[in-house]
């Protein structure tokens, strides 16, 4: 929210990123000056690591010389994250890594990171791959979670943000890659266990619940047979907790001109919750090598989690102005808006929720490297990816009485800026002896007479997809400047289905209000101002066979599910280069991808509520052909100075809910004799199986310096992307011939239905910032110190939506920033760090995996922390360390309003921050 920002902040922001480039200026004449031997003495526990050019101590220190010299080999424009140590990655899952890079930012959802956007483009233009393998979403679109996986299983991440002719995944905010171990790459056994006890800053808010969990890690590498075998394995088991407090509203409605002239806005309803979750899962990360001779090397790798996350939520829907009340006179209204009020009989819908998703991830792949056959250098890789998962979406309702009867309350309510509202009632929701199990509001009262006592849904969804890839490489001589030549086929098969079954609660034998069960407790709500309401579990409520389930219909749940298949093949072929450019080193590659691709989806048409539903069968397919060059060239201008120029296409491929066939149509006999189209029977809405990729054609243009040793750099990039197309959700003439028209015969047999439609594109520039420096580089007094700042700026013409030019992509934040400050000597460290993202638009919607709500979340800063001490060698305690951390330690909300007005809050969620004490033991 703008008016969180202070002006301290944002001008220590802007002072420090601003300056980057300034400070660059100075920094690289002292680094070349400075002497790579000047700081000899080993700290205790300082391990060394041999890199290509240089030797670094490890630790954090470490892992940031590691990750700056493979951006600076590498021949794409990439940010890398890399492990401390085997096992040492430190967050929770890699997706709070992830955040941390330049030009990456992350959408909390539940408190923890869990959605990636890269320059300015969100999950649905971010690829994803293990090991170089494409992997299978457990939600209802492409995008993986990235908190499914668990860091402590990998040793790190690359991002690549530029587009080349072997990276087969598809990316035009980026590929991430997610590594794990390579066990002949290191030259010893290694074993890495740790375990960590966690908490939350909120107390257990909901009676059940758990405030503290724990999460344990091990890892193991060795060789056998003079190094012609390896194994590495990982395993991290995660108990996590969590707490928070959610103010959502209705919206703000303008009041009509009887209740005031002015038409000042006023709260429509609301439905906060206080939430506890648990999260648990258990990842196993498995590699067997074998390296008979240096022509042949072959490993399989095994990848497994289960990921299973139980929420409880409490809290009372207030019914306001949407539910047909007006304000009592007496109201304040300050700047338009009535920020102070009563409301006169309302009935508040109080809710016992739980929502549980589980999800099973397999991923397995073989890999084959023979060298010089047939002068090439070939490599086949063969893996399979699959996921399982099952949900349970359960809402339960009780009140006063069921619709029109029962006490009515007399709300008082007050807008407290930009947190949202708080409340004073006239009712004791606590009280046992006037709430029953019931439908206040009367909702769903359409198929359940007097209304639903509750709602049930059951997503299930399932995803697979097996990978095939040849690749070829060979050195050659040709026109003097290109020096290798690298073809490759990759074949991707992929089907997912989605499918969700819903059920209305009714009061079995046709009861509209049922007792309380006998174990009921009371939920404190005192953060919106009520002093609480009653509690019970509502599992056991449902298993107690109190309520009636009837099965949902309607022809908007039988639509939303899908089926859908692709198979896409992929050539390509790529030249690398090596030359010099005014006596210069200028290597890099030209090269191209031809790419075909099928894709088919089958669904269910269905028209009508209740009994009254009809539905079809239907089934859409498509196909098409990308040609998608690329040219990368890595200019090196100076002592460690290198000019990166990138110029590519790139794809994305399209939300796979988009591309389904089904749809939920409507048929009016009343219009049956019309001859305009815009007057037709025929109406609906639904997804397009002939939907095709996203394109952009992309320029990038960096200049990095790395200092001397490699001991940090600084980097200045710049971006453009043109995007040729994007989707919109348009009006579109649909043949409607052969559906069912309850024997009606129309004179049209086509109209109009809302579909995801390939549109006009736009354009994405931007700049990004890094600088990565250790201190020593001034003085030998301030070794151990260093600093890492990251920022970007985004602009984009794109936008959500044809209509209102106003509203920009999802996932989209002009700026973000990062800031790391460092310490790490003689077994000591300690860290901390803050990343700042700007307000952007994003889906909020909680109501189970197909919802997709749309809203602007305010700006944030997140604050981290940790401290550490590794004993040294030799001691007793060698190979032990001790570690405290700290997340979220400033408590940062998830905040959005509406109509430009931050008074107007719609969500504001607090999770409070975090801790965990742990330790690690290495041998």
């Amino acid at each position: 929210m703008k008016s969180k920002v202070t002006r301290a902040s944002t001008l220590a922001r802007l002072l420090s990123l601003s300056s980057l480039p300034l400070l660059s200026l100075g920094l690289v004449s002292q680094a070349f000056a400075q002497d790579s031997d000047t700081n000899t003495d080993e700290t205790q526990s300082d391990q060394v690591f041999e890199l290509d050019a240089f030797v670094v101590r490890g630790g954090y220190a470490g892992s940031l010389a590691e990750a700056a010299q493979k951006k600076q080999m590498a021949p794409v424009v990439i940010e890398v994250v890399a492990a401390e140590d085997i096992g040492k990655l430190p967050d929770t899952s890699i997706a709070e890594s992830l955040a941390r890079l330049p030009g990456v930012a992350t959408q909390r959802v539940n408190g923890r990171a869990q959605i990636v956007s890269i320059r300015g483009l969100n999950e649905d233009f971010v690829g994803a791959t293990l090991n170089g393998r494409e992997q299978v979403s457990t939600g209802s679109v492409r995008a993986i979670e990235f908190d499914q996986y668990p860091s402590e299983v990998l040793t790190g991440a690359v991002v690549y943000k530029t587009g080349d002719a072997s990276i087969v995944a598809g990316g035009i905010g980026g590929v991430v890659d997610l590594r794990s171990a390579r066990p002949l790459d290191y030259r010893e056994r290694k074993i890495v266990t740790s375990g960590y006890y966690e908490w939350t800053e909120f107390d257990a808010l909901n009676a059940g619940s758990e405030r503290d969990g724990y999460r344990y890690n091990l890892s193991y590498i060795d060789q056998f047979d003079d190094d012609k075998w390896g194994i590495a394995f990982g395993y991290a088991y995660t108990d996590k907790p969590g707490q928070g407090k959610q103010w959502n509203s209705w919206g703000y409605p303008n009041v009509s001109t009887d209740v005031d002239a002015s038409e000042p806005n006023v709260i429509g309803g609301a439905k906060p919750f206080i939430r506890s979750s648990t999260l648990k899962r258990h990842g196993l990360l498995g590699t067997i090598e074998y390296q008979p001779n240096d022509r042949v090397r072959s490993s399989v790798d095994v990848y497994y989690t289960n990921f299973k996350e139980d929420q409880l939520l409490r809290g009372i829907e207030f019914p306001l102005y949407w539910g047909g009340l007006n304000p009592e006179p007496g109201f304040t209204v300050e700047n338009g808006l009535i920020t102070e009020g009563v409301f006169d009989g309302v009935k508040g819908v109080m809710r016992n929720d739980i929502a549980t998703s589980e999800s099973d991830i397999i991923s397995v792949g073989w890999n084959l490297k023979v060298d010089e056959v047939l002068g090439w250098d070939l490599e086949f890789d063969l893996s399979h990816s699959y996921i399982d998962r099952e949900g349970t979406v359960l809402e339960t309702y009780s009140g006063t009485g069921t619709a029109g009867q029962g006490a009515t309350d007399t709300l008082g309510f007050r807008l407290m800026g930009d947190t949202g509202a708080v409340f004073s009632p006239s009712i004791d929701y606590t009280d046992r002896s006037m709430i029953v199990l019931t439908s206040p509001q009367g909702w769903g009262s359409d198929v359940v007479p007097g209304g639903q006592l509750g709602y049930l849904k059951t997503p299930t969804s399932e995803d697979k997809l097996t990978q095939i890839k040849l690749v070829g490489k060979r050195d050659i001589n040709l026109l003097g400047f290109l020096n290798t030549a690298e073809w490759g086929a990759n074949l991707t098969s992929r089907e997912k289905f989605d499918k969700e079954q819903g059920y209305y609660l009714a009061g079995a034998d046709g009861a509209t209000e049922l007792p309380l069960p006998e174990n009921t407790g009371v939920s404190d709500l005192s953060f919106i101002g009520v002093p609480g309401q009653i509690s019970y579990d509502p599992i056991a409520v449902l298993n107690s066979g109190v309520y009636e389930r009837i099965e949902n219909p309607n022809a908007d749940v039988q639509a939303g599910d899908w089926n859908v298949e692709e198979d896409v093949t992929t050539l390509y072929g790529k030249l690398g280069l090596d030359t010099t450019l005014f006596g210069m080193p200028l290597t890099g590659s030209i090269g191209t991808q031809f790419v075909y691709a099928t894709q088919t989806s089958t669904g269910t048409a269905a028209d009508g509520v209740g009994d009254d539903v009809v539905s079809m069968p239907v089934e859409g397919t498509s196909s098409y052909w990308d040609f998608v060059p690329s040219l990368n060239l890595v200019y090196q201008i100076g002592e460690s100075r290198y000019l990166r120029f990138s110029a590519a296409r790139q794809l994305s491929r399209q939300r796979m809910d988009d591309m389904r066939a089904g749809i939920d149509f409507g048929f009016n006999p009343a219009l049956a004799n019309s001859t305009d189209v815009t007057e037709s029977p025929w109406s609906g809405e639904g997804g397009n199986p002939e939907l095709e990729p996203w394109r952009s054609n992309s320029l990038d243009l960096s200049l990095e310096q790395y200092f001397a040793d490699n001991m940090g750099y600084v980097a200045i990039t710049g971006y453009y992307k043109k995007l040729l197309n994007y989707t919109y959700n348009l009006n579109t003439l649909k043949d409607f011939t052969g559906f069912p028209t309850e024997g009606v015969d129309p004179v049209l047999h086509e109209g109009y239905v809302s579909k995801p439609v390939n549109g006009p594109g736009g354009e994405i520039k931007g700049v990004e910032a890094t600088l990565s420096l250790p201190f020593e580089l001034f003085s030998d007094t301030l070794t151990g110190f260093g600093v890492v700042l990251s920022g970007s700026w985004t602009d984009s013409t794109v936008r959500q939506d044809l209509d209102n030019p106003a509203t920009p992509m999802p996932g989209l934040s002009e700026e973000v920033w990062t800031a790391t400050l460092y310490y790490e000597r003689a077994g000591f460290s300690a860290r901390v760090s803050t990343r700042y993202r700007s307000e952007y638009l994003a889906n909020v919607d909680t109501f189970g995996p197909r919802g997709r709500t749309f809203r602007t979340i305010n700006d944030e800063t997140v604050v981290d922390a940790q401290v550490g001490y590794d004993f040294a060698d030799g001691s007793m305690l060698e190979g032990l360390g001790i570690f405290v951390q700290g997340y979220n330690l400033t408590n940062e909300p998830l905040s959005s309003y509406s109509n430009g007005d931050s008074r107007q809050v719609i969500d504001y969620q607090e999770y409070g921050a975090s801790y965990a004490v742990g330790a690690s033991y290495s041998f």
